[in-house]
């Protein structure tokens, strides 16, 4: 029997078991922004009885949201070892978010002995999901947790199929419904969201820019994945949600329907305005001759700003009274939560100055570069007693610089409006710039509002400038484990013509200007070819000769390539259903002797999901575990490379294989051939019996002088025994992890 038909009979013997289990499909995560899951309580995939106690069917009865509801009873209360001894119910689902998500479970408790249970994940006891209460004499929603301060939650470390348990805590419990979202915030209210759809998702999801994005780029290019199957797509774009959400193909009032298209990919006809908000549809579109439309969710994101808040700013002033320094004027320090409004108490909040210090008292701030100043927003000193003493400033002289030397005055005189002297004062001047460029602004006082002390004060200035240099560079700056064909890309500033892009590994070149020069008029600069285990340095200049100044210098980035290619880490593998085009099961990629047992001992993988290992693993979150039974001589599992195959490129000469046995294993000659038949064994006869994490590094030349064309490497085997004279021999388990190519290895 092959593996694929004894994982079929495995399920259908499974569900004949549990008269009220679903499908064999999980639940889809919701990708929107709450990244719901929905299930009604009665449409598990297992029901595990423990101690002659099960969850059973109660109902249909008033106030269930769905057919039924699930009720375990006779078990009495099970507080600690619940996953060995409660009752449980299982739901599988396909999550497409990770971090934290929190569970939420509509049910009805007669009293406080009945009233509780466990939630839980992979079977496995999770010590913020246990003991889940709240529920009453009528059904509700509830997520407390029984003396624990935390609401019930899972964490979830990978995208992909995992299994979430409910336990019986106290008999007599009924659930409803249970729904999962990663929003803190969200609460399930009524008959909470509709049901998770199960199986290939036929909606489109995975919208970019993500649901609910800001300050995104007005050229943007939307894009999302497609349904399963899907033969078109049809768009809706607007800036009224209503509108593209009731729109059809046939009936479209407000032109918010963009027509009907191939690619999953669309590209707004004109540019988009600033600070808008923007909302889209994608129906999925089925082929002839049915064309059933498959209506999506709502999504909505919103353009970039006009300008920004300039961050990192330096304040120096003439003088200033202890615990009222110019640093205040900058630092948000009396600013509330919001960072709109401002409180009245002057120490450590603002800046005054010193009752004798030097006239004229100025003040001046420092910006990180040259900026294209849009306007400052100005809360004046607002102290309780402002309005009796007047040290607000009043009658301002503006300057600008570029190098802090040479100073331009901005307009004329500007008079800032007087502090309140209350609480929860918001600024009330407002200072146009008009786009000048500075690096440096500052304000001389030539009075303040009351004209009695000879000192000026401030509480805080905002600044914003016009996105004029590139920004949101991609990679990251800082950022690790780049690929050597990387594309370079970047937010464009705002009267960019052309981009001049520096690359190099020498910072100093890219500083000075000195390093390679590429001019682009994409926001994009790639693919690359880049080398392995590299530090490279890259900035954007941007170009037009019609401004002043013509070029705009950017930031210095930096980001570092990988240090290896990667032949196989484990970590793509998944436990999705064979006809779901995004399977991708270990056994069927690593092909090994289930088949042919009579020649081949090796087993991948486990008989249950989780097929790959999830526990015993190097680094990520996944390794391969592979049985051997070497009493028909070896066993092996062999993996077909798509990429990479010529393990020549990169001055890669080392192939690195992480293993892990087990101290019970039989002492099988541990090996790695490639193309089928040349063969390198490891050097310790006993390797199948460390039970550690050990690296074997293999030098590319062994199987070079073995015949084999490192340009074309076709396979890679995997195996315990002697290959090409088999012996009959012992028994174990064997995890393998991190198959990388290394010029040399670590």
């Amino acid at each position: 029997m092959c593996k694929k038909l004894f994982c079929l009979v495995s399920v259908l013997l499974l569900f004949s078991l549990a008269a009220s289990a679903t499908s064999a499909k999980p639940l889809n995560q919701d990708p929107g922004p709450d990244g719901i899951v929905s299930v009604e309580a009665e449409h598990f995939d297992d029901n595990v009885p423990q101690g002659g106690v099960q969850w059973e069917l109660v109902g249909p009865t008033g106030g269930f949201t769905g057919a039924a509801g699930m009720q375990a009873n006779g078990g009495g209360n099970i507080d600690t070892n619940y996953a060995a001894t409660s009752p449980r119910l299982d739901y599988e689902i396909d999550f497409v978010k990770t971090g934290t998500h929190y569970v939420w479970i509509r049910g009805w408790g007669a009293g406080g002995g009945d009233d509780s249970c466990h939630a839980g994940l992979e079977g496995e006891e999770t010590p913020i999901s246990n003991r889940m209460t709240g529920w009453s004499d009528n059904y509700t929603w509830a997520n407390g947790r029984y003396e624990r301060p935390e609401p019930s939650q899972i964490d979830i470390t990978r995208t992909g199929l995992h299994v979430l348990n409910i336990w019986m805590r106290e008999d007599g419990l009924i659930i409803d419904k249970i729904v999962l979202t990663t929003n803190p915030d969200y609460t399930p209210t009524g008959d909470g969201p509709p049901e998770s759809t199960r199986g290939p998702r036929v909606t489109a999801y995975i919208p970019n820019p993500a649901d609910g994005a800001t300050d995104v780029p007005r050229d943007v290019v939307l894009s999302w994945t497609p349904g399963a199957n899907i033969h078109k797509h049809d768009v809706y774009f607007g800036t009224n949600p209503d509108d593209v959400n009731q729109a059809t193909a046939t009936v479209d009032p407000s032109g918010v329907y963009q027509g009907r298209i191939d690619p999953n990919v669309y590209a707004p006809a004109q540019r988009l305005e600033l600070s808008q908000t923007y909302y889209w549809r994608i129906d999925e579109v089925n082929a002839p001759p049915d064309n059933t439309m498959h209506k999506g969710g709502l999504w909505s994101f919103t353009t970039e700003l006009f300008a920004y808040p300039i961050e990192d700013i330096i304040a120096t002033a003439s003088s200033s009274e202890e615990g009222k320094g110019p640093e205040n004027t900058v630092n948000g320090s009396g600013l509330n939560a919001s960072g709109l409004l401002h409180g009245n108490v002057s120490i450590d909040t603002m800046w005054l100055s010193s009752r004798d210090g030097a006239q004229p008292t100025w003040i001046q701030f420092e910006f990180d570069r040259i900026y294209k100043l849009h306007e400052m927003w100005v809360w004046n000193w607002n102290d309780s007693l402002e309005q009796v003493i007047g040290l607000g400033l009043k009658d301002v002289t503006v300057e600008y610089s570029a190098d802090g030397v040479d100073f331009m005055t901005l307009g004329t005189t500007y008079e800032f409006a007087q502090g309140l002297g209350m609480v929860d004062y918001a600024h009330n001047t407002t200072v146009d710039f008009g786009g000048v460029a500075a690096k440096f602004v500052r304000l001389t006082a030539n009075s303040n509002w009351g004209g009695i002390l000879n000192q000026f004060g401030l509480s805080e200035v905002r600044f914003f400038s016009i996105p004029i240099s590139t920004r949101d560079p991609n990679p990251a700056s800082g950022a690790e484990d780049v690929g050597l064909s990387a594309t370079l890309s970047w937010t464009a500033g705002r009267e960019a013509a052309n981009h001049d892009v520096y690359l190099s590994n020498d910072w100093k070149a890219v500083v000075d200007g000195t390093a390679p020069v590429t001019t682009v008029t994409e926001t994009s600069y790639g693919p690359l070819a880049l080398d392995l285990g590299k530090t490279y340095f890259w900035r954007v200049d941007e170009v037009n000769e019609a401004e002043t100044p013509a070029v705009w210098q950017g930031e210095v980035w930096n980001f570092s390539t990988i240090k290896s290619l990667v032949v196989d880490d484990f970590e793509s593998y998944n436990d999705l259903d064979p006809t779901d085009p995004a399977s991708n099961r270990i056994f069927l990629a690593w092909v090994d002797g289930f088949d042919n047992p009579a020649i081949n001992g090796s087993v991948v993988g486990y008989a249950n999901p989780p097929f790959a290992e999830q526990t015993i693993v190097h680094s990520g979150s996944q390794s391969m575990p592979m049985s051997y039974d070497n009493a028909v001589g070896k066993s092996e599992a062999t993996f077909t490379l798509t990429s990479p195959r010529d393990w020549t490129e990169n001055g890669v000469n080392t192939l690195t294989i992480w293993f892990r046995g087990e101290a019970s294993n039989a002492a099988e000659t541990l090996y790695v051939a490639l193309n089928g038949n040349a063969v390198v064994n490891h050097d310790n006869p006993d390797a199948a019996q460390i039970n550690k994490w050990t690296q074997w590094n293999i030098d590319l030349q062994a199987f070079a002088d073995q015949g084999v064309n490192l340009a074309n490497v076709n396979t890679i085997t995997l195996g315990l025994g002697n290959k090409n004279n088999p012996v009959a021999g012992g028994s174990g388990m064997m995890y393998f992890d991190d198959i990388r190519l290394y010029p040399p290895a670590p």
